[in-house]
């Protein structure tokens, strides 16, 4: 009798999950995206900076070291938030081992994905973005357990960290340029 209560509650649960899987597929891709993007740009501003420093305006090397510290650190927290999404990226297969028969139906939206029959995240919206999945990723860890490793997404202070690295970044990008063209 106990048997047919877990059964129903099982089906629940998955049902459950596919509902938070087919939220959380579109805007972990967009989302990667451009944290990608992102980390690159980080990595680029953060190499200039030291260029700059050191070599166009002759500080010390401890200094221009300092001022790459500083600025790749955003960079870094991008770069941990991006290899956390592209880990989920594989949510069919991860679907498929838990849920059963619903891999068919994730794996028709990544084929959406993949010809970008899905809107985009704009560029200003990374960081509400990055809270979506944050927010979706604490659900999701809460009904699956151990089976992905969300402790980056799901934990709100690596969100907030995440959110900063973001703005930090594209300040960093405005700083490069207005070094580039202005001082």
């Amino acid at each position: 009798m106990p048997e047919t209560p877990k059964t129903v509650l099982e089906a629940d649960k998955k049902l459950r999950l596919l509902a938070i899987f087919e939220k959380l597929l579109p805007l972990v891709d967009n989302l990667a995206d451009k944290l990608r993007l992102f980390v690159i740009l980080g990595v680029l501003v953060a190499s200039w900076l030291v260029v700059w420093c050191y070599f166009l305006k002759h500080f010390s090397i401890g200094i221009a070291v300092m001022v790459g510290i500083a600025a790749i650190l955003p960079a870094l927290i991008l770069a941990r938030f991006w290899w956390a999404l592209e880990e989920l990226k594989c949510l069919p297969g991860i679907a498929g081992r838990i849920t059963g028969d619903a891999k068919a139906g994730l794996q028709g939206s990544v084929q959406n994905i993949r010809a970008g029959k899905l809107p985009k995240l704009g560029l200003l919206s990374a960081g509400k973005g990055l809270w979506s999945v944050g927010a979706m990723a604490t659900e999701a860890r809460e009904l699956m357990g151990s089976y992905i490793g969300m402790a980056t997404l799901a934990n709100p202070v690596m969100l907030v960290f995440g959110v900063l690295s973001v703005m930090n970044v594209f300040l960093l990008f405005l700083v490069g340029i207005v070094l580039v063209f202005f001082i």
